[in-house]
């Protein structure tokens, strides 16, 4: 097993030299470098089994080696050598592709051993699983071109269909009508399709995590919404949102999705009200809307996919919609709560974990 390890002091690397001569199992070639350009340089330009990495470096701060650690697309497993004090940023590392963290202070052969292993079979998982990830997603968008060119292909004929005829004869109503419900399904086919490769590409690998700015985000989805739906709708959003990490495009999907979801439940102009609260170790922001509202019995169904609690026709949509809210909240480490009453409007209380 070839081993880098990042660390500038050298009575802590010859603890970790000492523990790997002590590991019966393995013939470790333990490499060192003092800083973390000289580390990224061999890491580049060698091949090594696993690398260990400090995260106080004479060249790098905690903050740039992190953001170091967390942009790597190297095929290596990393561990993180942490004092005390930076465990909780090790762990924040784990959710970036980080394989797993190794406090100095309780470093032991065995420990060390079973560290370097875990990391390389958790490095091999989640190789395998961003090669499904991007099978799935190439999947995904080649159904949904084929799909959607056959609806396409439909909604140009039956357009030309209608043209045809009504340019040689009188349509009668009834006629018409069948002309509008076939242009109303196909349209309700291709959101349908989009909302579902939506649903479906949430969590894949390449999705990059930076900080946001929410307001930023929650008004671009409102703008993105009111260039989509002819639909009059109102907003209200706070002076300033906090930012929080997470990935930008993902973001402005659930925002759009939450605040069609309301506009679309809705028997008048829709008032969406929107408010932050930062709890301590967290960033709640509420979502209060005037629609139909639902009876709350039915509040842990909503999130569910194709689950659609009204089944008035005027109200069409996949039911796919809260179910991407979900998934993509979810994948941020957050969580997502819904109370409503029946002709009063519903209250989305959505959390997301506060930057570090």
């Amino acid at each position: 097993m070839k081993v880098m390890v990042i660390e500038d002091n050298p009575d802590h690397f010859e603890i970790i030299e000492d523990a790997f001569a002590s590991i019966t199992e393995i013939h470790a070639h333990v490499v060192r470098s003092e800083s973390l350009s000289a580390g990224a340089t061999r890491l580049s330009s060698e091949h090594f089994d696993i690398c260990l990495c400090d995260l106080q470096l004479p060249d790098s701060t905690i903050s740039e080696t992190v953001l170091w650690l967390s942009i790597q697309t190297n095929p290596l497993p990393i561990v993180i050598l942490t004092s005390v004090n930076s465990i909780e940023i090790a762990q924040t590392l784990l959710n970036k592709g980080v394989q797993d963290y190794l406090s100095k202070d309780e470093l032991t052969p065995q420990l060390l051993y079973k560290t370097c292993c875990y990391a390389i079979e958790r490095f091999r998982h989640q190789q395998e699983f961003a090669g499904y990830n991007q099978d799935m997603q190439a999947f995904c968008a080649s159904l949904s071109h084929d799909f959607n060119g056959h609806i396409s292909r439909i909604m140009g004929v039956s357009k030309a269909l209608k043209a045809d005829l009504t340019s040689r004869t009188d349509c009668t109503p009834n006629e018409l009508k069948w002309f509008d419900y076939l242009e109303k399904s196909t349209t309700d086919v291709h959101s349908l399709v989009s909302d579902l490769q939506s649903y479906l590409s949430v969590g894949y690998a390449n999705q990059v995590f930076e900080s946001v700015d929410l307001k930023q985000v929650i008004t671009k989805a409102v703008a993105s919404l009111k260039d989509a739906i002819q639909t009059d709708f109102k907003v209200n959003l706070p002076d300033k949102l906090a930012n929080i990490s997470g990935n930008i495009a993902l973001l402005q999907l659930l925002f759009q999705n939450l605040i069609a979801n309301s506009i679309k439940f809705n028997n008048g102009l829709a008032i969406i009200n929107i408010v932050m609260h930062d709890t301590g170790n967290y960033i709640e922001v509420v979502v209060q809307d005037n629609g139909i509202g639902f009876n709350p019995i039915h509040a842990d169904k909503i999130f569910s996919p194709f689950n659609r609690l009204v089944n008035d026709k005027k109200f069409s949509g996949s039911g796919l919609g809260l179910s991407i809210v979900k998934r993509i909240i979810e994948h941020h480490s957050g969580s997502i709560e819904a109370q409503s009453e029946l002709g009063v409007g519903s209250i989305f209380t959505l959390k997301f974990k506060k930057i570090k």
